[in-house]
């Protein structure tokens, strides 16, 4: 699978996993859905860049997910 396909449905599933949260008031979890599936469409993302096009210093702060 592409990883941009890969991305979309890692993001698609946890929104709507975060909706029924929100539907339940359960806000922490909702944050939490999203804050998981930010960090690992990210981390799709950058795995999918080739590896000389990104420094050292680019893989260590956007590898982190604190961005």
């Amino acid at each position: 699978m592409e990883p941009y396909k890969k991305m979309y449905t890692l993001l698609f599933n946890a929104i709507t996993d975060a909706l029924k949260h929100i539907d339940e008031a359960n806000y922490g979890l909702a944050a939490l859905e999203l804050r998981k599936a930010q960090i690992g469409a990210e981390a799709l993302f950058i795995a999918s860049e080739p590896k000389e096009k990104t420094s050292k210093l680019e893989r260590k702060f956007f590898g982190c997910g604190f961005h």
